[in-house]
């Protein structure tokens, strides 16, 4: 199991208890050109992550080496932005389904949910995944329930 989430916070306590934990993650990816370069901000990260987990703050290609080699593992990779995903799937990671965990209000975001808001640039990237066969989802726990992100972009009911 694969699981692709664009979380603005990265790692916190919703996806640790409410998505590692309860489905048996064995592998958190940060996948991030930017936060990888910071290596106090890996390492915090790191802290929050619960022991028999691993964990990897590496860049987007990086993130696909990894997580080929740990085909067989659940494995859960977190990105900031829905571009940042885009760029995951263009690079080669296979996906059919990409989850908006949280996206915080940002200036001259548009309201999807009351966690996601989006920028022009992730709704370009919404588009493109749409385009691409990949589902775009909101959903905040495994629980919780499901909108399409493009359907409702689309003004779909």
């Amino acid at each position: 199991m694969r699981i692709l989430r664009v979380d603005d916070r990265f790692i916190h306590g919703q996806v640790v208890a409410g998505w590692a934990r309860p489905l048996g993650i064995k592998s958190l990816i940060i996948a991030s050109d930017k936060i990888s370069k910071d290596e106090w901000a890996c390492n915090a990260y790191r802290l929050a992550i619960p022991e028999g987990i691993e964990f990897s703050c590496v860049g987007i290609k990086q993130c696909i080496t990894i997580v080929n080699k740990q085909n067989k593992k659940r494995i859960m990779i977190i990105v900031e932005s829905v571009r940042e995903a885009h760029n995951l799937l263009m690079q080669g990671l296979e996906m059919k389904e990409i989850n908006i965990g949280c996206l915080g209000y940002k200036e001259g975001a548009r309201e999807i949910a009351p966690y996601i808001y989006l920028s022009a640039d992730d709704i370009e990237s919404v588009v493109l995944l749409y385009q691409m066969g990949v589902k775009v989802i909101g959903k905040q726990l495994p629980n919780s329930s499901t909108i399409d992100v493009a359907k409702i972009l689309a003004g779909v009911k």
